[in-house]
């Protein structure tokens, strides 16, 4: 009997401490792995702890070596459990653990009536079965074991593979950040530079607007002045024309026939009259001839002022001089490429090849304009070439309205002018005939 109790695993204890079976050492190291592994914490401090929870389990080869010698099993050391001077005592520590652990009744360890044999016998085979059960749990809890380690290794892997994943997008965030940065300062830089071009621009609109109003404003006054020296005109020409128109009906009087005036002696008074009004018209026309000389100066000094600045490299006429330097200093060249006597031809004769002379230099003059002011847009132009051009401008349209005002005035008072002479120069050859 005693030799079938001691086949059981029981490590030998002194009687005063507490014996754990096999079955309770798996069931708590079991426990113990279900409650580390079920703590809610981080994941490396929870990977940590299940890793040492497993690996600080009890060792299985120890516990579940069931073919180590009997004197390895019952001793430790020198000491023995069992002996025959505490055998009363031993038996009683063993009925009480067993009581203890659920096992069946206390074990009457020294009858030998066959009931009390086969209640050792079962609670023997209990034992067995609960080391065997104890064996099986291990053996799968070991198994288990293994495959969390396994799946610890590749969780771990994978928390590596990930984390240096993160690592990577942490750069290229990084990366990005810095990017859109950059681009963000480009774009403010771009937007204060369209903003700087459309102020610049604005600036650039209004003074254009400025110009053209004082331009029209120019043009207005000159409307008005050309206007009032037309009126003038007209009435000048009106008090000719009465004073002619007078002369002429005193002289149709004393040349009419039948007149008792007619025999006296008014020859020196008609001499002293036809001579005013030869010497008027003289005057009236040396005034004309000075006025159309100034004009023609006036033309010629333009036409050399126009092709300084279309002849300039830059768009910019040279410095300024008077009529009579221009032509001392170049007398080979003329404004119209070398015909010198255009302007001194009548208006009549030359007065096509002048307007297409002008038309032509103002042609390139809108088209240099045109290029200066594509130019300016890279460069500021500076006000004195606009001053010059406007005042270049304004001066063709002044030469140009007095030219066809000249022209006009000619015209009418050569045509009005002839016959009054005519009559005159007639009137006195038939008196003389008379």
């Amino acid at each position: 009997m005693f030799v079938c109790f001691h086949f059981i695993s029981f490590h030998p204890q002194p009687p005063n401490q507490k014996i754990l079976s096999a079955s309770q050492k798996g069931f708590s190291g079991y426990a113990y792995l279900k409650t580390k592994t079920a703590q809610p914490e981080s994941h490396n401090s929870r990977r940590t702890q299940t890793r040492t929870s497993l690996l600080t389990m009890p060792p299985t080869d120890e516990d579940m070596d069931l073919r180590s010698s009997s004197q390895s099993a019952f001793t430790i050391g020198e000491y023995t459990f069992a002996d025959v001077g505490n055998l009363e005592h031993c038996a009683k520590y063993l009925n009480q653990s067993l009581v203890t652990f659920g096992f069946p009744a206390s074990l009457d360890l020294f009858a030998n009536d066959p009931v009390s044999i086969a209640r050792t016998c079962n609670c023997i085979y209990f034992l067995l079965q609960q080391r065997q059960r104890d064996v099986e749990f291990r053996e799968s809890a070991s198994e288990q074991r293994q495959r969390l380690l396994s799946d610890i290794s590749r969780l771990e892997a994978k928390v590596e593979r990930l984390e240096g994943q993160l690592q990577v997008k942490d750069r290229e965030i990084a990366t990005i950040t810095r990017t859109e940065a950059k681009n963000t300062a480009a774009l403010k830089a771009q937007i204060e530079k369209l903003q700087q071009e459309r102020d610049e621009f604005q600036r650039m609109v209004i003074g254009n607007q400025q110009v053209k109003t004082q331009q029209m404003h120019e043009m207005k006054k000159k409307e008005k002045e050309y206007m009032k020296l037309q009126e003038r005109l007209n009435q000048v020409l009106n008090e000719k024309k009465k004073e002619s128109r007078s002369g002429m009906e005193i002289m149709n009087l004393l040349q009419k026939e039948g007149r008792q005036r007619g025999t006296w002696n008014g020859k020196k008074a008609d001499n002293d009259f036809y001579k005013k009004i030869v010497d008027a018209y003289e005057a009236k026309n040396q005034e004309l001839m000075a006025e159309n000389a100034d004009l023609r100066a006036l033309l010629r000094s333009m036409q050399v002022d126009m092709r300084d600045f279309l002849n300039a490299p830059n768009g910019l006429p040279k410095q300024s001089l008077t009529g009579n330097e221009r032509v001392e200093s170049d007398p080979s060249q003329s404004p119209l490429v070398g015909r010198t006597d255009v302007f001194d031809l009548p208006f009549h004769m030359a007065r096509d090849q002048i307007e297409e002379s002008l038309r032509t230099k103002m042609a390139s003059i809108k088209e240099r304009m045109v290029q200066l002011q594509d130019a300016q847009k890279g460069a500021e132009v500076t006000s004195e070439a606009t001053e010059r051009e406007l005042e270049l401008e304004a001066q063709l349209v002044e030469a140009r309205s007095i030219i066809q005002e000249q022209a006009s005035i000619m015209s009418k008072h050569l045509a009005k002018s002839d016959r009054p002479r005519e009559s005159i120069i007639s009137t006195p050859a038939e008196a003389v005939c008379n």
